[in-house]
Protein backbone atom coordinates (compact mmCIF):
# COMPACT_ATOMS: atom_id res chain seq x y z
CA UNK A 1 0.00 0.00 0.00
CA UNK A 2 2.72 2.43 0.59
CA UNK A 3 3.26 2.52 -3.51
CA UNK A 4 -0.25 4.21 -3.20
CA UNK A 5 1.59 7.33 -1.99
CA UNK A 6 4.01 7.53 -4.47
CA UNK A 7 2.14 6.56 -7.64
CA UNK A 8 -0.66 8.79 -8.29
CA UNK A 9 -4.47 7.06 -9.50
CA UNK A 10 -5.85 7.94 -12.86
CA UNK A 11 -9.50 10.09 -11.64
CA UNK A 12 -10.72 9.14 -14.83
CA UNK A 13 -9.80 5.67 -15.42
CA UNK A 14 -11.89 2.82 -14.98
CA UNK A 15 -10.64 -0.79 -15.35
CA UNK A 16 -13.31 -3.63 -16.03
CA UNK A 17 -12.08 -7.21 -14.83
CA UNK A 18 -14.32 -8.80 -17.52
CA UNK A 19 -14.66 -12.80 -17.21
CA UNK A 20 -16.34 -13.60 -20.38
CA UNK A 21 -19.81 -13.50 -22.24
CA UNK A 22 -21.43 -16.44 -20.01
CA UNK A 23 -24.09 -14.38 -18.55
CA UNK A 24 -21.92 -11.26 -17.31
CA UNK A 25 -23.72 -7.93 -15.27
CA UNK A 26 -20.45 -6.42 -17.07
CA UNK A 27 -21.67 -6.83 -20.51
CA UNK A 28 -24.14 -4.07 -20.60
CA UNK A 29 -21.93 -1.48 -18.62
CA UNK A 30 -19.24 -2.05 -21.29
CA UNK A 31 -21.77 -1.25 -23.89
CA UNK A 32 -23.36 1.80 -21.88
CA UNK A 33 -19.64 2.97 -20.91
CA UNK A 34 -18.93 3.19 -24.89
CA UNK A 35 -21.32 5.87 -25.43
CA UNK A 36 -20.59 9.46 -26.55
CA UNK A 37 -21.93 10.84 -22.70
CA UNK A 38 -18.79 8.43 -21.06
CA UNK A 39 -15.99 9.66 -23.47
CA UNK A 40 -14.46 12.09 -21.06
CA UNK A 41 -13.77 8.69 -18.61
CA UNK A 42 -10.95 6.04 -19.60
CA UNK A 43 -11.87 2.59 -20.04
CA UNK A 44 -9.72 -0.18 -19.64
CA UNK A 45 -11.33 -3.80 -20.27
CA UNK A 46 -9.33 -6.68 -19.10
CA UNK A 47 -10.59 -10.03 -20.24
CA UNK A 48 -9.38 -11.66 -17.27
CA UNK A 49 -8.53 -15.29 -18.09
CA UNK A 50 -7.90 -15.05 -21.55
CA UNK A 51 -4.17 -14.54 -21.46
CA UNK A 52 -3.43 -17.80 -19.53
CA UNK A 53 -5.60 -19.66 -22.39
CA UNK A 54 -3.84 -17.90 -25.13
CA UNK A 55 -0.61 -19.30 -23.48
CA UNK A 56 -2.20 -23.07 -22.57
CA UNK A 57 -3.26 -22.75 -26.31
CA UNK A 58 0.13 -21.50 -27.87
CA UNK A 59 -0.83 -18.35 -29.23
CA UNK A 60 1.46 -16.85 -26.86
CA UNK A 61 4.75 -17.31 -24.50
CA UNK A 62 5.59 -16.93 -21.36
CA UNK A 63 6.63 -13.66 -21.58
CA UNK A 64 3.86 -12.27 -22.90
CA UNK A 65 1.31 -14.06 -20.46
CA UNK A 66 3.58 -12.00 -17.81
CA UNK A 67 2.91 -8.55 -19.79
CA UNK A 68 -0.24 -9.11 -19.84
CA UNK A 69 -0.67 -9.91 -15.73
CA UNK A 70 1.99 -6.68 -15.07
CA UNK A 71 -0.44 -4.65 -17.23
CA UNK A 72 -3.50 -5.94 -15.29
CA UNK A 73 -2.01 -4.89 -12.10
CA UNK A 74 -0.91 -2.06 -13.42
CA UNK A 75 -4.27 -0.67 -14.74
CA UNK A 76 -6.17 -1.96 -11.50
CA UNK A 77 -3.39 0.04 -9.01
CA UNK A 78 -4.19 3.87 -11.41
CA UNK A 79 -7.55 3.60 -11.50
CA UNK A 80 -10.16 5.74 -9.64
CA UNK A 81 -12.67 2.96 -10.21
CA UNK A 82 -12.59 -1.51 -10.44
CA UNK A 83 -15.67 -3.11 -11.42
CA UNK A 84 -15.76 -6.92 -11.26
CA UNK A 85 -17.67 -10.05 -11.08
CA UNK A 86 -15.83 -12.21 -8.69
CA UNK A 87 -13.62 -9.75 -6.94
CA UNK A 88 -10.15 -8.72 -6.69
CA UNK A 89 -7.12 -8.61 -4.62
CA UNK A 90 -7.57 -4.89 -3.41
CA UNK A 91 -3.88 -3.14 -4.04
CA UNK A 92 -4.93 0.54 -2.60
CA UNK A 93 -7.88 2.12 -0.78
CA UNK A 94 -7.85 5.60 -2.02
CA UNK A 95 -9.71 3.96 -5.15
CA UNK A 96 -13.46 2.94 -5.36
CA UNK A 97 -14.44 -1.04 -6.22
CA UNK A 98 -17.72 -2.14 -7.50
CA UNK A 99 -18.59 -6.03 -7.42
CA UNK A 100 -21.54 -6.86 -9.24
CA UNK A 101 -20.97 -10.68 -8.71
CA UNK A 102 -22.36 -13.26 -10.77
CA UNK A 103 -25.73 -14.93 -9.67
CA UNK A 104 -28.30 -15.16 -6.76
CA UNK A 105 -27.24 -18.84 -4.88
CA UNK A 106 -29.15 -21.21 -3.68
CA UNK A 107 -25.84 -23.47 -3.32
CA UNK A 108 -23.68 -22.98 -0.20
CA UNK A 109 -20.62 -20.97 -0.94
CA UNK A 110 -17.29 -20.04 0.89
CA UNK A 111 -18.10 -19.97 4.71
CA UNK A 112 -20.99 -21.80 4.09
CA UNK A 113 -19.85 -24.57 1.88
CA UNK A 114 -19.70 -27.70 3.79
CA UNK A 115 -16.80 -29.11 1.81
CA UNK A 116 -14.75 -25.57 2.21
CA UNK A 117 -13.30 -25.99 -1.39
CA UNK A 118 -14.49 -22.21 -2.73
CA UNK A 119 -12.79 -19.90 0.24
CA UNK A 120 -13.53 -16.58 -1.32
CA UNK A 121 -10.72 -14.26 -0.32
CA UNK A 122 -11.31 -10.99 -1.84
CA UNK A 123 -14.31 -9.67 -1.05
CA UNK A 124 -12.83 -5.92 0.09
CA UNK A 125 -15.22 -4.10 -2.60
CA UNK A 126 -16.95 -0.96 -1.38
CA UNK A 127 -19.92 -1.37 -3.04
CA UNK A 128 -21.50 -5.09 -3.81
CA UNK A 129 -24.54 -4.97 -6.28
CA UNK A 130 -27.43 -6.82 -5.09
CA UNK A 131 -31.04 -7.19 -6.04
CA UNK A 132 -32.68 -7.30 -3.04
CA UNK A 133 -33.06 -7.05 0.86
CA UNK A 134 -33.44 -11.18 0.80
CA UNK A 135 -30.61 -11.48 -1.22
CA UNK A 136 -28.11 -9.42 1.63
CA UNK A 137 -29.37 -11.98 3.81
CA UNK A 138 -28.55 -15.19 2.23
CA UNK A 139 -25.54 -13.60 0.74
CA UNK A 140 -24.20 -12.50 3.85
CA UNK A 141 -24.19 -15.47 5.33
CA UNK A 142 -21.00 -16.47 2.66
CA UNK A 143 -19.04 -13.98 2.81
CA UNK A 144 -19.76 -11.93 5.80
CA UNK A 145 -19.29 -7.94 4.38
CA UNK A 146 -21.06 -5.20 6.38
CA UNK A 147 -24.81 -3.99 5.54
CA UNK A 148 -23.76 -0.84 4.08
CA UNK A 149 -21.72 -2.71 1.55
CA UNK A 150 -24.61 -3.78 -0.30
CA UNK A 151 -26.49 -1.61 -2.84
CA UNK A 152 -30.02 -2.69 -4.51
CA UNK A 153 -30.03 -2.21 -8.10
CA UNK A 154 -30.90 -5.07 -9.86
CA UNK A 155 -28.47 -6.70 -12.08
CA UNK A 156 -27.12 -5.17 -15.21
CA UNK A 157 -27.81 -8.80 -17.45
CA UNK A 158 -31.01 -9.51 -16.54
CA UNK A 159 -32.24 -5.79 -18.35
CA UNK A 160 -31.27 -8.19 -21.08
CA UNK A 161 -34.33 -10.69 -20.38
CA UNK A 162 -36.63 -7.67 -20.54
CA UNK A 163 -35.62 -6.05 -23.48
CA UNK A 164 -33.61 -8.20 -25.82
CA UNK A 165 -35.10 -9.51 -29.48
CA UNK A 166 -33.89 -12.95 -27.86
CA UNK A 167 -34.91 -15.27 -30.76
CA UNK A 168 -33.36 -12.54 -33.43
CA UNK A 169 -30.14 -12.89 -31.24
CA UNK A 170 -30.74 -16.96 -31.70
CA UNK A 171 -30.80 -17.38 -34.71
CA UNK A 172 -27.62 -15.04 -35.22
CA UNK A 173 -25.28 -17.25 -32.82
CA UNK A 174 -26.25 -20.12 -34.25
CA UNK A 175 -26.59 -18.42 -38.18
CA UNK A 176 -29.87 -20.36 -39.07
CA UNK A 177 -33.70 -19.58 -38.37
CA UNK A 178 -34.67 -21.39 -35.39
CA UNK A 179 -38.31 -22.75 -35.32
CA UNK A 180 -40.05 -24.79 -32.68
CA UNK A 181 -40.50 -24.87 -28.86
CA UNK A 182 -37.33 -23.57 -27.27
CA UNK A 183 -35.82 -25.11 -24.13
CA UNK A 184 -32.92 -23.97 -22.57
CA UNK A 185 -31.00 -26.74 -20.14
CA UNK A 186 -28.20 -25.30 -18.02
CA UNK A 187 -27.28 -27.34 -15.58
CA UNK A 188 -24.23 -26.37 -12.58
CA UNK A 189 -21.07 -27.22 -12.08
CA UNK A 190 -20.11 -30.20 -10.37
CA UNK A 191 -16.94 -30.69 -8.66
CA UNK A 192 -17.72 -34.65 -8.24
CA UNK A 193 -20.51 -35.15 -11.44
CA UNK A 194 -21.59 -38.47 -11.53
CA UNK A 195 -23.45 -40.46 -14.55
CA UNK A 196 -21.41 -38.15 -16.83
CA UNK A 197 -22.17 -39.43 -20.35
CA UNK A 198 -25.38 -38.41 -20.28
CA UNK A 199 -25.94 -34.49 -20.43
CA UNK A 200 -29.08 -34.96 -17.34
CA UNK A 201 -27.34 -36.95 -15.14
CA UNK A 202 -29.97 -39.67 -15.07
CA UNK A 203 -29.18 -42.84 -14.28
CA UNK A 204 -30.97 -44.02 -16.80
CA UNK A 205 -30.82 -42.38 -20.07
CA UNK A 206 -32.25 -43.08 -23.83
CA UNK A 207 -30.95 -40.61 -26.53
CA UNK A 208 -32.72 -42.50 -29.66
CA UNK A 209 -35.68 -42.10 -27.71
CA UNK A 210 -35.10 -38.82 -26.37
CA UNK A 211 -34.34 -37.38 -29.93
CA UNK A 212 -37.97 -39.22 -30.91
CA UNK A 213 -39.48 -36.85 -28.17
CA UNK A 214 -37.70 -33.98 -29.25
CA UNK A 215 -38.77 -34.06 -33.09
CA UNK A 216 -42.84 -35.64 -32.65
CA UNK A 217 -43.10 -32.23 -30.19
CA UNK A 218 -41.12 -29.76 -32.36
CA UNK A 219 -38.60 -29.02 -29.53
CA UNK A 220 -35.36 -27.69 -29.78
CA UNK A 221 -32.74 -28.25 -27.16
CA UNK A 222 -30.37 -25.52 -25.93
CA UNK A 223 -27.43 -27.10 -24.10
CA UNK A 224 -25.15 -24.57 -22.35
CA UNK A 225 -22.83 -25.66 -19.97
CA UNK A 226 -21.06 -24.11 -17.08
CA UNK A 227 -17.45 -22.77 -17.64
CA UNK A 228 -15.65 -24.57 -15.77
CA UNK A 229 -16.88 -27.86 -17.49
CA UNK A 230 -17.08 -26.92 -20.39
CA UNK A 231 -14.09 -28.37 -21.51
CA UNK A 232 -14.43 -31.46 -20.07
CA UNK A 233 -18.32 -32.02 -21.03
CA UNK A 234 -18.55 -30.67 -24.54
CA UNK A 235 -16.44 -33.35 -26.13
CA UNK A 236 -18.23 -35.81 -23.97
CA UNK A 237 -21.79 -34.64 -25.35
CA UNK A 238 -20.79 -33.96 -29.13
CA UNK A 239 -22.68 -37.48 -29.70
CA UNK A 240 -25.87 -36.08 -28.70
CA UNK A 241 -25.26 -32.73 -31.18
CA UNK A 242 -27.77 -32.34 -33.70
CA UNK A 243 -30.44 -30.66 -35.51
CA UNK A 244 -32.71 -30.94 -31.85
CA UNK A 245 -30.11 -30.51 -29.43
CA UNK A 246 -27.49 -27.85 -29.94
CA UNK A 247 -24.67 -27.02 -27.40
CA UNK A 248 -23.99 -23.12 -27.51
CA UNK A 249 -20.42 -22.83 -26.01
CA UNK A 250 -18.51 -19.37 -24.87
CA UNK A 251 -15.93 -19.93 -28.20
CA UNK A 252 -19.64 -19.05 -29.56
CA UNK A 253 -20.77 -16.46 -27.19
CA UNK A 254 -17.17 -14.71 -27.54
CA UNK A 255 -17.10 -14.91 -31.60
CA UNK A 256 -20.50 -12.78 -31.93
CA UNK A 257 -19.47 -10.59 -28.45
CA UNK A 258 -22.69 -11.67 -27.23
CA UNK A 259 -24.11 -11.91 -23.88
CA UNK A 260 -25.69 -15.30 -23.16
CA UNK A 261 -28.30 -13.64 -22.09
CA UNK A 262 -29.55 -11.99 -24.88
CA UNK A 263 -30.81 -15.25 -25.48
CA UNK A 264 -32.46 -16.38 -22.98
CA UNK A 265 -35.81 -14.77 -23.11
CA UNK A 266 -36.00 -17.04 -26.58
CA UNK A 267 -36.25 -20.03 -24.27
CA UNK A 268 -40.08 -20.82 -23.83
CA UNK A 269 -38.88 -23.06 -20.50
CA UNK A 270 -35.92 -23.24 -19.01
CA UNK A 271 -34.45 -26.58 -17.46
CA UNK A 272 -31.98 -26.87 -14.25
CA UNK A 273 -30.41 -27.87 -11.13
CA UNK A 274 -28.90 -26.30 -8.57
CA UNK A 275 -27.77 -22.92 -11.38
CA UNK A 276 -28.49 -19.15 -10.21
CA UNK A 277 -29.90 -18.69 -13.54
CA UNK A 278 -33.78 -19.70 -12.42
CA UNK A 279 -33.66 -17.24 -10.20
CA UNK A 280 -32.92 -14.89 -13.06
CA UNK A 281 -35.85 -16.42 -15.18
CA UNK A 282 -38.23 -15.83 -12.89
CA UNK A 283 -38.36 -12.27 -13.96
CA UNK A 284 -40.23 -13.33 -17.32
CA UNK A 285 -42.60 -15.95 -15.45
CA UNK A 286 -41.91 -19.04 -18.05
CA UNK A 287 -41.94 -22.25 -16.79
CA UNK A 288 -38.99 -23.60 -15.00
CA UNK A 289 -38.30 -27.79 -14.52
CA UNK A 290 -35.49 -28.47 -11.83
CA UNK A 291 -33.57 -31.82 -12.30
CA UNK A 292 -31.76 -32.26 -8.70
CA UNK A 293 -30.73 -35.86 -9.46
CA UNK A 294 -28.11 -35.72 -6.64
CA UNK A 295 -29.62 -33.70 -4.15
CA UNK A 296 -29.04 -35.63 -1.07
CA UNK A 297 -25.38 -35.70 -2.08
CA UNK A 298 -24.86 -32.12 -2.82
CA UNK A 299 -27.02 -31.39 0.45
CA UNK A 300 -24.25 -33.71 2.26
CA UNK A 301 -21.33 -32.71 0.38
CA UNK A 302 -21.42 -28.84 -0.43
CA UNK A 303 -25.01 -27.89 1.16
CA UNK A 304 -27.63 -25.64 -0.02
CA UNK A 305 -28.50 -22.29 1.48
CA UNK A 306 -32.35 -22.75 0.61
CA UNK A 307 -33.83 -25.31 2.60
CA UNK A 308 -36.75 -27.13 2.15
CA UNK A 309 -35.27 -27.05 -1.53
CA UNK A 310 -38.54 -27.78 -2.72
CA UNK A 311 -39.95 -25.12 -1.77
CA UNK A 312 -37.60 -22.62 -3.04
CA UNK A 313 -37.69 -24.23 -6.88
CA UNK A 314 -41.03 -23.22 -8.08
CA UNK A 315 -41.34 -26.41 -10.90
CA UNK A 316 -41.38 -30.04 -11.38
CA UNK A 317 -38.54 -31.77 -10.01
CA UNK A 318 -37.48 -34.35 -12.54
CA UNK A 319 -35.13 -37.18 -11.81
CA UNK A 320 -36.21 -39.77 -14.67
CA UNK A 321 -35.99 -39.51 -18.34
CA UNK A 322 -40.04 -40.11 -18.72
CA UNK A 323 -40.48 -38.20 -15.85
CA UNK A 324 -38.74 -35.07 -17.08
CA UNK A 325 -40.67 -35.47 -20.76
CA UNK A 326 -43.94 -35.82 -19.39
CA UNK A 327 -43.18 -32.23 -17.35
CA UNK A 328 -41.94 -30.55 -20.40
CA UNK A 329 -44.94 -31.03 -22.44
CA UNK A 330 -46.89 -29.81 -19.61
CA UNK A 331 -44.68 -27.29 -18.85
CA UNK A 332 -45.02 -25.81 -22.47
CA UNK A 333 -48.78 -26.66 -22.74
CA UNK A 334 -50.05 -24.36 -19.27
CA UNK A 335 -48.41 -21.38 -18.73
CA UNK A 336 -50.27 -20.92 -15.42
CA UNK A 337 -48.59 -24.43 -13.90
CA UNK A 338 -47.19 -23.32 -10.90
CA UNK A 339 -47.28 -19.64 -12.11
CA UNK A 340 -48.66 -18.60 -8.71
CA UNK A 341 -44.66 -19.94 -6.83
CA UNK A 342 -42.61 -18.25 -9.37
CA UNK A 343 -44.63 -15.16 -9.01
CA UNK A 344 -44.21 -15.40 -5.19
CA UNK A 345 -40.26 -16.18 -5.76
CA UNK A 346 -40.17 -13.71 -7.64
CA UNK A 347 -41.19 -10.90 -5.89
CA UNK A 348 -38.73 -12.28 -2.75
CA UNK A 349 -35.46 -11.99 -5.40
CA UNK A 350 -36.24 -8.88 -7.34
CA UNK A 351 -36.80 -5.69 -5.80
CA UNK A 352 -37.17 -4.41 -9.40
CA UNK A 353 -38.13 -6.05 -11.91
CA UNK A 354 -38.28 -3.00 -14.60
CA UNK A 355 -35.54 -3.78 -17.29
CA UNK A 356 -33.49 -0.83 -16.01
CA UNK A 357 -31.01 -2.17 -13.84
CA UNK A 358 -28.09 -0.70 -16.05
CA UNK A 359 -29.55 2.79 -15.34
CA UNK A 360 -29.43 2.17 -11.52
CA UNK A 361 -25.54 1.11 -12.00
CA UNK A 362 -24.65 3.98 -14.03
CA UNK A 363 -25.39 6.20 -11.30
CA UNK A 364 -23.40 4.47 -9.00
CA UNK A 365 -20.53 4.94 -11.34
CA UNK A 366 -21.10 8.40 -12.65
CA UNK A 367 -21.56 9.37 -8.80
CA UNK A 368 -18.47 7.84 -7.92
CA UNK A 369 -16.24 9.50 -10.88
CA UNK A 370 -17.59 12.90 -9.85
CA UNK A 371 -16.49 12.95 -6.48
Amino acid sequence: MYLSKIIKKDDKLITIIFRGYSGSNLSPIIERLKSEKYKNYKIKIIHDGKAYNDFLNGKINKIDLYKARIEKYKCIFRSNLLITTHGCKRLRYDNNTINLWHGIPIKAMSLMNKSNIDKINHIEDDYFISTSDFFNTIMNSCIGITADKYCITGYPRNDYLLNANGIENLNILLDEKINGNIVLYMPTYRYDRENIDNIFGFSEFCIDSFYKFLDNNNIILLLKLHPNEEKTLASKYKKYMGERIRLITSDDLETQEMDLYKIVNAADLLITDYSSIYFDYLLLNKPIIFTPVDLEHYRENRGLLLEPYEYWTPGPKCIGQEQLQNEILKSLDNPEYYQEERENMRNIFHKYQDGSSTDRVMELIEKIMEE
